[in-house]
């Protein structure tokens, strides 16, 4: 699903402002203006609320796909009624 959202990146003990695009039950695509490595794995902080451990799955021109270490229920329990709108 397309989206505009807020996010932030958790590397070790640094964080990184990032906007979400594109969301699902699996992963997300992301701005981020960090050279992150294809299996680089950190943890994304979506709108403030919603923490779940992630790993890059590509990387071009400046966005990063992300694939959940969640299994999409779980997900979608984090998410609450905007995983609702995922599923």
């Amino acid at each position: 699903q397309n989206v505009l959202l807020k996010s932030s990146i958790d590397v070790g003990s640094y964080y990184f402002d990032a906007i979400t695009y594109d969301l699902s039950l699996h992963g997300a695509k992301i701005k981020l203006n960090l050279p992150l490595q294809r299996g680089a794995e950190f943890i994304i902080e979506i709108k403030g609320n919603y923490k779940i451990p992630s790993k890059v799955s590509w990387a071009e021109n400046g966005f990063i796909g992300l694939e959940f270490k969640y299994p999409p229920d779980r997900v979608k329990t984090i998410f609450g009624s905007l995983g609702d709108r995922l599923a």
